[in-house]
């Protein structure tokens, strides 16, 4: 599978004796992984709560702290981190624990793709592999790239110049070794001048790329309607290609103040295929003939690739039930996991991290009308409201995410509907919508139209109708706009975030009737 075409392959100055010479010679020393790491996750700016990740397209980005203990010998050193982030943002790159200045910081190293190691063989020879499908047998021989990556895989043989992998026969490059400078690892390196050989513990911090989290509530309402039990989850999502193994993980919630960042690509990427045939139809009829009778019948078409590694469902869940616990970052809050989590490259994790019983709510009917709108019937949202306080069994900062109400149902618990909502702090409402109702409806009549020389007015009756055998609480907004009046009001109005509201609660099988006159001087 190919990878983002922006991986960030920096290189930092770590130390693995290449040769040794005299004290002052350039050295290479190389890291292959951290000791320690700690993953901070920050959610896609962009991402509305109610909008799941895109597991395809990871929009948030995660702050990763390394501990690698490294041998420096004297003299200069090129140190090369191999296993950081592919999506590492060469720029944001913080190395310290050197005993000596940093000479420079590089993003030097490609990473193994088959388009570099094809540009790599540029004009040089490889070794061709071809087999058939239906008889298995295989075929051995030498050639030379003649085209890169951007112009399909042209090769020369002995037999003359033809297009690899248009053959319709399975057909493969074995090259001899990997070109230097192709690291199968993104690698960060710096180069700085040791003036005395020791052993250093050098931290390594930086920002990538691919990853995202989010918040996943589950309420279950009791059989009186009255409270709910609050769970939730933190699901983590890895994009990239590097695994983070029993690292410290945390979450941070809000909004922090986040640019976009210039990610030069790295090369790499896919191979562009050229099948385009300069003969004429019936050349290419007769070379297709002739290999089936060599190396008899073309194989059926591949499989479409397969989807990729991180779906929906390849989800790891914490076996024990471990709770996130929640601290101050300035603003923000952060949501620390206490046990060591492996970040799987191309993976999801989730994490309890909130638990809380018998928290009261009130489930209400609510909808938006234009008051001087007629409208036929009308199914009303079906909202859960409760007060995010401590004297309510809650009182703890909400993080944006979705939530899935369930009830019983003559002994089976039932869904009744999913909604979303942002980021709350502790004292404030909460409301989520779950759906609609079918049960409880409103219906906007208009019955008279007065229009003379000092008014325009229009008469109005709006009907709720609540067919289910539990009385509902209803609120309806009536918009108007600032030059209108309310007259003749059969009810009384109240006033909410500057809206005119009508509350109302329905008994079992019933209806009520509002009716009211809107105004406006000429």
């Amino acid at each position: 599978m190919v990878r983002r075409t922006f991986f960030a392959f920096l290189i930092l100055a770590v130390s693995a004796p290449a040769a040794a010479q005299s004290g002052h010679a350039h050295q290479v020393v190389t890291s292959e992984g951290p000791g320690s790491v700690s993953v901070t996750v920050y959610r896609n700016p962009d991402r509305a709560p109610n909008n799941a990740m895109n597991l395809r397209y990871l929009g948030g980005y995660a702050l990763i702290t390394e501990q690698r203990t490294i041998d420096l010998p004297e003299g200069e050193v090129d140190l090369r981190f191999e296993g950081v982030a592919g999506g590492i943002i060469p720029q944001s790159a913080i190395v310290t624990g050197l005993p000596d200045d940093i000479i420079e910081k590089n993003r030097d190293a490609a990473l193994l793709s088959p388009s570099a190691l094809l540009n790599s063989y540029l004009g040089q020879g490889v070794t061709i592999r071809r087999s058939s499908g239906a008889t298995g047998e295989t075929e051995i021989f030498d050639a030379t790239i003649r085209t890169d990556a951007g112009g399909g895989m042209v090769i020369q043989t002995a037999d003359g110049f033809e297009a690899l992998q248009c053959t319709g026969l399975n057909e493969a490059i074995v090259y001899p070794a990997i070109p230097e400078g192709l690291s199968a690892k993104p690698t960060l390196s710096v180069k700085s001048r040791v003036k005395t050989a020791t052993r250093a513990t050098v931290t390594l911090s930086y920002l990538a790329t691919g990853f995202d989290w989010q918040a996943n509530y589950v309420a279950d309402i009791s059989d009186d309607g009255s409270h709910l039990n609050l769970f939730s989850w933190v699901t983590l999502a890895n994009g990239d290609e590097t695994s983070f193994v029993q690292a410290q993980t945390q979450t941070v919630a809000g909004q922090p103040n986040k640019g976009r960042d210039n990610i030069a690509p790295a090369s790499g990427g896919s191979v562009n295929l050229a099948c385009w045939p300069d003969g004429t139809s019936s050349d290419i009829i007769a070379q297709y003939v002739q290999r089936r009778e060599a190396f008899g019948a073309a194989p059926p078409p591949p499989p479409p690739p397969p989807a990729p590694a991180m779906m929906a469902d390849n989800i790891t869940v914490t076996a024990r039930k471990v709770m996130a616990k929640q601290e101050d970052l300035g603003d923000l809050k952060l949501y620390r996991i206490p046990v060591p989590v492996t970040v799987a490259a191309q993976s999801q994790k989730q994490v309890a991290f909130l638990e809380k019983s018998a928290i009261p709510f009130t489930q209400i009917y609510e909808t938006i009308i234009r008051a001087t709108n007629a409208q036929p019937a009308r199914s009303l949202a079906t909202t859960l409201r409760f007060e995010n306080r401590k004297r309510d069994q809650l009182g703890v900062p909400l993080p944006a995410g979705k939530l899935i109400a369930f009830r019983n149902v003559d002994g089976a618990r039932m869904l009744l509907g999913e909604g979303s909502f942002d980021d709350k702090a502790i004292d404030e409402l909460v409301e989520v919508t779950i759906g609609s109702s079918d049960q409880v409806k409103t219906i906007v009549e208009q019955l008279a139209q007065v229009d003379d020389e000092k008014k325009q007015a229009r008469d109005m009756r709006l009907t709720l109708t609540n067919a289910s055998r539990l009385p509902a609480q209803v609120e309806i907004k009536l918009l108007r706009s600032d030059s209108e009046r309310f007259r003749k009001t059969s009810h009384r109005l109240t006033r909410k975030d500057g809206v005119d509201l009508w509350k109302v609660t329905l008994p079992p099988n019933s209806e009520r009737v509002l009716t009211y006159r809107v105004e406006r001087r000429k």
